[in-house]
């Protein structure tokens, strides 16, 4: 091969990898719905879920600010939900084809596990996640947001879980997804209904201290303090936050739940929470008190957070003691 033809080749190739990374975004995704629903509703759930990742990944491929949506396939509330999705990361479908169970839910049906690629992120794992889609039980869109990894949903939604109510596992879950999301895609409304006026706002950090002449140099030289905020002043920092950094992604890489033994509408959820943002990240333990009394709209009542790490990047070993839970909150 001469010089000029294997140039020409060269280029070839080159441009060849590069229309194939153009159609990947490009491709339109198929969707195959199984079981629980009827074949008239899955149909309309199928062409639905096509429809809206047509979009996506076209829009994704063009670079579009917004999306276009149709009223016919997507509720209102799933427009901006999708829509500021959107505006926090672009977003595309990874698959072609996604062959997967329905499954009921509080107000129609979902389908898990949709494979989507994020353009913000500083890891693989914060680009490539999945997501859930919910359904009306007509078959429109209602609802999409960021899944849990599906060994923590199994976790869940297994039977020896300590919540017996599989009503208040589903809950649980659609609860965290969306906590999670509703930071990922900087939504302050839906923080803002989330957490009960009345919220608790306990935040640690690690201090380091001078060590005492008797003690050896590894020890004691740090200690953990807590701050105390209320809702008002949580939300405040925290739009602070979501308007300094470009992108905000949290991951839970794992997840404890427990029902209060004397309120069985108190529920803790304690989560090993990963948090990166453009300017930062940390790893610590998240603990959430939710009250459920009102289903249709629970409330945080308690949120707490404590460092992974010390200022050296030492795993703290807290004693389960230590670690915030429904015990240390008297109910009355």
């Amino acid at each position: 091969m001469t010089k000029h033809n294997f140039i020409r080749h060269l280029a070839t190739v080159l441009l060849g990898i590069l229309l194939c990374a153009q159609a990947y975004a490009q491709h339109t995704t198929e969707f195959l719905f199984k079981e629980t629903v009827p074949d008239n509703v899955r149909n309309i759930m199928q062409t639905n879920a096509k429809a809206l990742f047509k979009e996506i990944n076209s829009a994704y491929d063009g670079n579009k600010l917004e999306l276009t949506l149709s009223k016919n396939d997507v509720t209102e509330a799933a427009m901006k939900r999708i829509q500021s999705l959107w505006a926090a990361s672009h977003f595309y479908c990874t698959e072609t084809g996604i062959t997967t169970r329905v499954l009921k839910s509080s107000n129609g049906f979902q389908v898990r596990n949709i494979p989507v690629f994020f353009t913000q992120g500083k890891t693989d794992e914060d680009k490539y996640q999945d997501m859930v889609i919910e359904f009306t039980s007509g078959g429109k869109i209602s609802d999409i947001y960021i899944a849990l990894a599906p060994h923590q949903y199994a976790k869940i939604m297994r039977s020896s879980n300590e919540v017996s109510d599989i009503r208040y596992r589903e809950k649980i879950v659609d609860l965290v997804e969306n906590f999670r999301t509703a930071y990922n895609c900087k939504d302050l409304p839906f923080l803002n209904d989330i957490y009960s006026d009345e919220a608790l706002i306990i935040t640690g950090k690690v201090l380091t201290v001078k060590p005492r002449g008797d003690v050896p140099a590894a020890i004691n030289q740090q200690k953990i303090e807590y701050s105390v905020q209320n809702k008002k002043q949580y939300l405040t920092k925290l739009k602070t936050v979501f308007d300094s950094n470009s992108y905000i992604n949290i991951r839970f890489v794992d997840i404890v739940v427990k029902r209060h033994e004397g309120n069985p509408n108190i529920y803790g959820v304690t989560l090993k929470q990963e948090w990166n943002t453009t300017r930062y990240s940390d790893e610590g333990w998240l603990f959430l008190m939710i009250d459920y009394e009102n289903e249709e709209n629970p409330q945080i009542w308690v949120r707490t957070w404590q460092p992974l790490t010390d200022n050296s990047g030492n795993v703290i070993f807290y004693n389960p003691e230590d670690i915030i839970g429904l015990g240390d909150f008297i109910m009355r």
